[in-house]
């Protein structure tokens, strides 16, 4: 076998891996849904400073997904539905990639430039949300 079917499988196995995964995890959440949030701890940024953090609601908005509820999840945590549809973009990109191109090298990771992006609109985020005029339109 060569190192390009190495890298072949390794990545066709992780493209059918995802939704697997996935799939079974809204299933869990979405049957399990109100069990599962009494066991979730607060937010610590929250508790700590009264803020909210750029995760905070992500948990419920995960919840509202696994029920189909788009719209209360944007209502939850706006960025995370977001960021949500951006993997699943690139993971569309992953699954096209493999068959149109089959015998290309794989990588997973972020480039650098990627990487300052999506950290700068996380910043950007949290300080938005904790703002008087966004807690007036979303709470």
């Amino acid at each position: 076998m060569l190192k390009h079917d190495a890298d072949y499988l390794r990545a066709f196995k992780l493209a059918v891996l995802i939704p697997t995964v996935a799939a079974a995890a809204a299933v869990i959440v979405g049957l399990c849904w109100r069990w599962i949030s009494e066991f979730i701890p607060p937010c610590m940024f929250e508790t700590i400073t009264g803020l909210n953090c750029m995760a905070c609601g992500a948990t419920r908005a995960t919840f509202a997904l696994a029920r189909g509820d788009l719209l209360t999840a944007v209502y939850y945590n706006p960025l995370y539905v977001v960021l949500l549809g951006w993997a699943l973009y690139l993971y569309i990109r992953l699954v096209l990639s493999l068959i149109v191109r089959p015998y290309r090298k794989y990588s997973f990771s972020l480039t650098l430039s990627q990487g300052i992006a999506v950290s700068a609109v996380c910043i950007a985020f949290t300080l938005i949300r904790n703002m008087s005029f966004y807690r007036v339109i979303f709470y």
